[in-house]
């Protein structure tokens, strides 16, 4: 095939030359960049995404003792409105209550998993060993909390179908066969 192709459109190396002093002579007044390794050096590297530090929040007066206290590092920067409930002792029995649980473990689960990414995406942007184990520190802990918050999620799920399950049943009337 290409033996065909050669002789139906041959080029002479004069046809190719003047081709190629053309291009040459069309880029002739432009300049380009050129990229040392010494300037590659002088770059520093940057994370993709940066978290802006939380906000000082007031400490709670009702802690009888201050290790009891969870430090703000600790915990995700997640608004207070979209901070899961903790579990109640007794099952609600209103079902736009299990409704705003369960919407709040996912919201809380999603917003875990967009700081476990942005984490990742830091350690891998670094070249520093000791900022790496800093933020390996970090996914360490968040990835706990986003375990805990995707069992809480799973548990306010399973609770609301539960009790839809129950108001299900309790609403259908038995059906006698004789």
């Amino acid at each position: 095939m290409t033996l065909l192709v050669s002789f139906l459109y041959p080029q002479t190396l004069a046809e190719i030359a003047k081709k190629e002093r053309e291009r040459r002579a069309k880029l002739k007044g432009r300049t380009s960049v050129v990229v040392t390794n010494a300037d590659l050096a002088k770059m520093k590297k940057k994370p993709a995404v940066e978290t802006p530090p939380a906000p000082a929040e007031p400490e709670p007066q009702n802690l009888e003792t201050p290790e009891a206290a969870p430090s703000a590092a600790d915990e995700p920067q997640v608004p207070a409105a979209t901070a899961v409930p903790p579990p109640e002792s007794g099952a609600p029995s209103d079902p736009k209550e299990l409704q705003q649980r369960w919407e709040k473990a996912k919201e809380y689960v999603e917003l875990l998993t967009l700081k476990m990414s942005a984490l990742w995406q830091q350690f891998y942007g670094l070249v520093d060993a000791g900022a790496k184990e800093a933020v390996q520190q970090a996914i360490g802990e968040t990835f706990i909390k986003l375990q805990d918050a995707q069992e809480e999620e799973t548990r306010a799920r399973l609770e609301l179908e539960k009790f839809l399950q129950q108001q299900k049943s309790e609403s259908t009337p038995p059906i006698w066969i004789r």
